[in-house]
């Protein structure tokens, strides 16, 4: 099939796998998964078998998804080790969709091609500058922060102590900023 003729229909094809996955996925509840282990010791090996499987592709997707960029792919040997190492994994699919929004902005004509007399002085003008799409654009690099890094005192959303806010006066409010923010009971 001829991706770049019949793109809609490419699109349809891989949004219906999509949705069939996702409703088999929800076939049986995560909850119940440890139920039917220790049930059924046959469900236990191959639950065992299709979580290496799951593993060893994650690790082969995100080590290919990778290969062009300054992103490093996590390593994933157990259920621990995804969890452990969520945020390296969400990088690799942030990279991936950041890549993949400019392609598609390129394939749909919103973002044009630089020539290619534009496309080499511009690379050689700067060959040090780090862009991931060095031969698509010649404006500045792809490569930003994210802003939550910058914040001088950095949110933690794990903790189970209620919200409180940074603020120490509200000089123009209407309402107090005790009487706004409350002791966080009902009365």
């Amino acid at each position: 099939m001829d991706i770049s003729k019949d793109f809609k229909s490419f699109q349809d094809q891989v949004q219906d796998c999509l949705k069939k996955t996702t409703k088999t996925a929800g076939y049986i509840a995560v909850e119940d998964l440890n139920f039917h282990r220790s049930s059924n010791a046959a469900v236990a090996k191959a639950l065992d078998s299709q979580n290496d499987r799951l593993l060893r592709l994650t690790n082969k997707l995100t080590k290919y998804v990778t290969s062009g960029s300054d992103v490093r792919p996590p390593q994933l040997r157990d259920q621990e080790d995804v969890e452990d190492n969520w945020r390296g994994v969400v990088d690799v699919i942030d990279d991936l969709l950041e890549r993949t929004d400019a392609c598609l902005d390129e394939f749909t004509g919103v973002i044009k091609r630089l020539s290619p007399s534009r496309q080499t002085s511009t690379s050689e003008a700067s060959p040090s500058r780090p862009t991931k799409f060095p031969s698509m654009y010649g404006g500045p690099s792809l490569n930003m922060a994210k802003p939550q890094l910058l914040f001088e005192k950095a949110t933690d959303n794990m903790l189970d102590t209620p919200f409180k806010p940074l603020l120490t006066s509200k000089p123009h409010a209407i309402v107090p900023l005790e009487e706004s923010i409350g002791d966080g009971e009902k009365e």
